[in-house]
């Protein structure tokens, strides 16, 4: 199957970045630690991080190991720049993409349950109106052949109306910088990729990411369940699951009480431009939230264990050591390092503004981070090799 990968995190670009990183940890790889040793570290680099990257006010990290029931936490900086109100651990923080994986398991209980399943057409619930002009290659409108399952393993060929090619017009990322306060609506996004981009390839055919996807899912959703997106995700995920600081962004503007989030230099935190989002990722969040979802996700406690297994069968891959199932992206540190060798594969929730929930299940360890920049999507997880490292070396 052909590939276009949408997310730019510059990983292999990046490799060098890792090998040099990877050689200094590993010079120290068999010291052990102490709990002391690892929470300074950690917070160093944290603070190093945020120190080093003007776009970044803080940045927060949650890691649980399942076998000793080990919980760490940090959080450093500050909620924004200008404040003086510190970051904490159970700050609310805006979530991105790793909205997909709830959306995801949404689809997957639905599929449980007999409701549908992911070879279903998406045009059982949503009209020729909304899909007219999305799928016509070559002449050809293959609207009528996308999956459920093909949109969320972004193989449907829709374009992104994010981070995609434009044929006309100003890219929506332009247009948030430009002007921040625009309030955006899931058709508005949708009718961007019909007017402004173009298919990018026949369903079936081709990986590529894309969020316009992700909102046609989103639309569908509401159908099959009849009620709002936000109503579904609290009554099928927040409310069962105890995640009481989660909820679906609705409302925009100062009111908007999370971390800064910044896009292009700016703080979008407080500004309509997060309306962009939507089912593509528009989850405000905390880290014990996430790591509740996750364990409940990954335990089988949500989807079945066949379900889980579909979800998670990285059949495409975005980027050299980065895989794609159903909403969830895998990291294959090995083949991002030769020195990374050893490191086990993980697997979960990722988002562009450098937050991520990710679960390794060789060693029943998870790790939440949030550090909201567009600019820090990469540094991100080269963070997460560096705490890996660390963490690794911990004795209690």
């Amino acid at each position: 199957m052909r590939r276009r990968g949408k997310i730019a995190w510059g990983i292999t670009g990046g490799a060098m970045a890792l090998l040099l990183a990877g050689a200094g940890a590993l010079a120290y790889a068999n010291r052990p630690l102490s709990r002391a040793q690892v929470d300074q570290a950690v917070e160093e680099r944290l603070r190093d991080a945020v120190a080093g990257d003007p776009t970044l006010s803080n940045a927060l990290l949650t890691v649980y190991s399942g076998p000793e029931d080990r919980l760490l936490q940090y959080a450093v900086g500050t909620e924004r720049a200008g404040s003086d109100v510190p970051a904490r651990t159970d700050s609310p923080y805006h979530s991105a993409s790793v909205g997909k994986t709830m959306l995801a398991a949404v689809y997957g209980q639905l599929v449980d349950e007999g409701t549908l399943t992911f070879d279903d057409p998406v045009a059982a619930w949503l009209d020729a109106e909304t899909l007219a002009d999305l799928f016509v290659v070559d002449g050809t409108d293959h609207a009528a052949e996308v999956t459920v399952g093909q949109l969320l393993a972004h193989t449907s060929g829709v374009a992104d109306y994010f981070e995609g090619p434009v044929t006309s017009g100003v890219p929506v990322l332009e247009q948030v910088a430009a002007d921040p306060d625009h309030l955006f609506t899931a058709q508005e996004l949708v009718a961007f990729s019909r007017d402004h981009q173009e298919p990018v390839g026949v369903p079936g055919e081709t990986f590529a990411y894309s969020d316009t996807g992700y909102l046609l899912l989103g639309l569908a959703l509401e159908r099959i369940e009849g009620a709002p997106y936000a109503q579904v995700l609290d009554d099928r995920l927040f409310t069962p699951l105890g995640m009481a600081g989660s909820r679906l962004l609705t409302e925009f503007g100062e009111g908007t009480d999370i971390l800064s989030l910044t896009a292009d230099g700016v703080d979008i935190s407080r500004r309509n431009a997060l309306s962009v989002d939507w089912a593509g990722g528009g989850v405000v969040t905390t880290m014990d939230d996430l790591l509740l979802f996750l364990r409940a996700l990954m335990g089988g406690d949500l989807v079945s264990d066949e379900t889980l297994a579909t979800l998670t069968r990285f059949e495409h891959d975005v980027d050299k050591g980065i895989g794609y199932g159903m909403g969830i992206m895998q990291f294959r540190f090995s083949e991002l390092s030769p020195l990374l060798f050893a490191m086990s594969d993980v697997h979960g929730a990722v988002g562009a503004t450098g937050t991520y929930a990710l679960y390794d299940p060789s060693g029943d360890t998870y790790y939440i981070a949030n550090f909201g920049s567009l600019d820090h999507r990469q540094k991100a997880i080269e963070e997460l090799v560096q705490v890996r490292l660390l963490v690794d070396r911990l004795r209690d």
